[in-house]
């Protein structure tokens, strides 16, 4: 093969993989790092005294920024990195490694309230609207208030009704709606969180090889 032809061909696959590439992100990096001020903010200060808020930030960006995790971010498979994470914050909290605990949390945080992004909820959405709707939310404040329920069941309606808000919002761009999104999302973090720290005990979750890996990564940042 010539050399045209074969820059040619690399220039192709690149193209193509960014074409092809996965639509993941819902909430960006700043509105990651808002949700978990609010939750920090929302945990009683004998709680907030123990945590470190810079490792609960780092937390809360790195399945976007260092995991390039392209898969977990809807309900379902939200939930399940959630609880892992949820449960590996409450193992090191329990024994005081407060900074792993907050960094756990952090990431637990991201998993959760992605879920509850609108575009998340719905398949195929147009990545203009996608990155429009995300770059709306990032003007604006999460609120978190108090959230009754089992986290399961939290994230699963979030999920039911963040189609609902995709479809309202592509019809209206009402800003409204992204921020009530916004607030489930953050509200969702905070209660799951809290519930972790207050539980009577810990379960030591069982680590798959990829997640011992990313664990082993991270310590390396």
């Amino acid at each position: 093969m010539k050399l045209k032809q074969f820059m040619n061909l690399i220039l192709v696959i690149s193209i193509l993989s960014l074409i092809l590439m996965p639509v993941s992100d819902a909430w960006t990096w700043k509105t990651h790092s808002d949700i978990v001020d609010v939750v920090y903010y929302g945990l009683p200060v004998d709680v907030q005294q123990k945590l470190d808020l810079n490792a609960m930030h780092d937390g809360s960006n790195d399945p976007d920024e260092k995991f390039h995790d392209f898969t977990y971010h809807s309900y379902p498979k939200s939930y399940d990195k959630a609880k892992m994470w949820l449960d590996q914050g409450k193992a090191s909290y329990d024994k005081g490694d407060y900074s792993n605990a907050s960094y756990d949390y952090g990431v637990a945080s991201h998993y959760i309230s992605d879920t509850f992004s609108a575009p998340h909820a719905v398949s195929g959405e147009n990545y203009a609207d996608h990155s429009k709707y995300e770059n709306h939310a990032k003007k604006l404040n999460p609120i978190a208030t108090s959230v009754n329920g089992d986290l399961n069941t939290i994230m699963q309606d979030g999920k039911n009704q963040g189609a609902v808000s995709w479809n309202s919002w592509l019809q209206t761009h009402d800003d409204s709606i992204i921020q009530n999104d916004l607030n489930k999302g953050a509200s969702a973090s905070l209660s799951a969180i809290k519930d972790s720290i207050n539980s009577t005990s810990s379960n030591t979750p069982k680590e798959s090889f990829i997640d011992y890996i990313i664990r082993m990564l991270k310590n390396l940042f």
